[in-house]
């Protein structure tokens, strides 16, 4: 088995069954399994030709490392809901990486009008984050020399880290790392990973790639404003503290506390991110 794929469902039944069938209609069947979490018990999926595991949810990295222990494929694609496979990546990826001795690999996104989606990183410092959200802000704003730069990427390319929304990592470099840090309820996972597999000496890659769309659901969902915001916020404290230095972390802190001591009159929410930067609130 070459690719064991790995969908968690968590509400979004629609998005899951409509990448499901794209896989099935894009991939040679010989060269897949295809290994589904049911992460909620609303909205569940069940297709034939699919392995399901129901599970309680437990976040987005504990529900990837439960199918992981089934997988039998020699690479682990790490594949969000919310994406639909245009035709077979498969090609391109064993004609760069089959003989290659890597720890990761992102498969280039697209958004659904068919434009260039950022999927890779610098790593997450202080000041690199501001850089990375310069990039973020120039392909929103439709800035014609940001987009034009990344877009023009024709070859893989070593990366920081990419998205965990179109991963591939070997199936012995996931075990050699325990797999993700489930301390990660949500967002900072997929970077965090990628960390440490430069910490074992291996590569990250970007693999341009123009038939994957990703429609970025999380950003859509009423709860993104919610409960999804102040996890993305935990997390990312959490991984300052588990890879950046004692300053690098205060001066995230310092920056948070600024951002959100305003904020949190204007809402539950925010007073609680406040909280969080505060230490108030684990």
């Amino acid at each position: 088995m070459l690719f064991s794929i790995i969908i968690i469902n968590y509400k979004q039944k629609k998005f899951t069954e409509n990448c499901v069938q794209s896989v099935k209609t894009f991939l040679p069947g010989s060269s897949y399994e295809i290994i589904l979490v049911n992460n909620s018990r609303d909205d569940k999926v069940n297709m034939d030709g699919v392995r399901i595991i129901e599970n309680a949810n437990k976040g987005f990295a504990q529900a990837n490392n439960l199918a992981a222990k089934s997988a039998s494929g020699k690479y682990l694609l790490f594949l969000n809901a919310d994406t639909i496979l245009e035709k077979d990546f498969s090609k391109i990826f064993l004609d760069n990486f089959s003989n290659k001795d890597f720890g990761a690999v992102g498969i280039g996104l697209k958004n659904p009008d068919n434009t260039f989606q950022l999927s890779f990183w610098r790593e997450n410092t202080f000041m690199n984050e501001i850089q990375n959200k310069k990039m973020e802000i120039g392909f929103k704003t439709g800035n014609e020399r940001t987009i034009n730069e990344f877009s023009s990427i024709k070859d893989p390319i070593q990366v920081d880290w990419v998205s965990g929304a179109a991963m591939i990592i070997p199936r012995d470099v996931f075990v050699e790392l325990n797999g993700f840090n489930e301390e990660f309820y949500l967002f900072y996972e997929d970077a965090d990973i990628c960390k440490r597999i430069y910490d074992i000496e291996k590569t990250v890659y970007y693999m341009p790639f123009d038939g994957l769309v990703h429609f970025k659901g999380e950003n859509v969902n009423p709860d993104f404003k919610t409960d999804t915001y102040y996890y993305s916020k935990k997390s990312q404290i959490f991984y300052y503290k588990k890879h950046n230095s004692f300053s690098q972390r205060i001066i995230l802190r310092v920056y948070l506390f600024a951002r959100f001591v305003t904020l949190s009159f204007k809402g539950k929410l925010y007073r609680r991110i406040l909280k969080l930067v505060m230490g108030m609130d684990k």
